[in-house]
C-alpha cells in the first residue's frame, strides 16, 4: 500500500507539473514581471491545492487569510515572512498567495523547475556569497518599493530541525529591518503540519493534517522601535502555530 502510495504520489505530481506550471511557464516568460505573476498566481493556486489533496492526501484543516483588500491582490504587496518546515511548505503557501520568493541560486539551474521560477519571480540568492546576499537586497528594494511587487523569505533560512519555529533570537532579521527602516508592511504567516507529510526518506504519510493562517499585515508606523517590530511580526508567526498545533497535533498523533 505504502508503495502504491508514493507510486500515486509521483504520477499525479508529474501530471499536475505538465498541465498547470509548465504550459502557464511557456505563456509567461515572454511578458514582465506583473504580467507573469498574473498569469501563474491561478496554476499555483491550483497546482498547491490538487497536489496537497490527490497527491500527498493532505488535509488542510485551518485555511486563513486576515489580510486588507489592498494587500490581497495579484501580484501582492508587502514583505511576507513564515516559518520554514518542509518542503511542503510551497504547496501550501501557494494555496493562500503567490508572492515571489527569495531562493537558493542553484534552483535556476534545474531543468523545467528553474524556468518556472524565473516565470514566477523567483530572486535568488547565493547563501554563502556576501556579494549575492548585497544585490538581492538591493533587488529587494526596487522590487518591493519601486515596482510594488511583494516578497517572500522564509527568516529562519533553513528549516527547521525540530519542526518548530525558532525564536526571536535565531531568526535573521536584516529584511525586517529594511522593512522597518521603509515603512514597509511585514504579512506574517503562520504554518504548521507540513513536516509530518514526508518521512525522512522523503516518502509520502498519507491524511497528515495540516494548516496556514495568513495574518493581517503589521504597519512599521505604528512601532516606536526596530525591536518591537520584529517581534511583533515573528511573534504573530509563533502564536498562529501554536495555535494550530493545539488543535491539530491530537490529529496527527494516532497515524503512522
Amino acid at each position: 500500500m505504502r508503495i502504491l502510495i508514493q507510486i500515486k504520489a509521483v504520477v499525479v505530481g508529474t501530471v499536475l507539473l505538465f498541465t498547470t506550471l509548465v504550459p502557464a511557464c511557456l505563456v509567461a516568460l515572454p511578458f514582465g514581471l506583473e504580467r507573469r505573476l498574473k498569469i501563474m498566481s491561478p496554476m499555483w493556486e491550483c497546482f498547491g491545492k490538487l497536489l496537497l489533496r490527490y497527491a500527498c492526501q493532505v488535509k488542510v484543516r485551518f485555511s486563513e487569510d486576515h489580510r486588507s483588500p489592498e494587500f490581497s491582490g495579484v501580484p501582492a504587496q508587502g514583505l511576507y515572512i513564515a516559518n520554514h518546515q518542509s518542503y511542503m511548505d510551497i504547496p501550501l503557501v501557494m494555496t493562500k498567495y503567490q508572492v515571489p520568493p527569495i531562493m537558493k541560486k542553484e534552483v535556476l539551474y534545474i531543468p523545467i523547475f528553474g524556468w518556472i521560477a524565473y516565470a514566477s519571480g523567483a530572486m535568488p540568492v547565493a547563501r554563502g556569497k556576501m556579494s549575492s546576499r548585497k544585490r538581492v537586497f538591493d533587488q529587494a528594494r526596487k522590487r518591493i518599493l519601486v515596482e510594488k511587487i511583494g516578497l517572500q523569505v522564509y527568516p529562519e533560512g533553513t528549516r527547521s530541525k525540530n519542526a518548530l519555529p525558532k525564536t526571536m533570537e535565531e531568526v535573521k532579521r536584516t529584511l525586517l529591518i529594511f522593512a522597518y527602516n521603509e515603512k514597509i508592511p511585514v504579512i506574517p504567516t503562520s504554518i504548521y503540519g507540513t513536516r509530518g507529510v514526508l518521512n525522512r526518506w522523503g516518502f509520502i504519510r498519507p491524511n497528515r493534517n495540516v494548516g496556514i493562517i495568513v495574518h493581517k499585515e503589521i504597519d512599521p508606523k505604528n512601532f516606536s522601535n526596530v525591536d518591537d517590530f520584529c517581534v511583533a511580526c515573528w511573534g504573530k508567526v509563533i502564536e498562529g502555530h501554536d495555535q494550530m498545533k493545539k488543535e491539530l497535533q491530537p490529529l496527527n498523533e494516532n497515524l503512522s
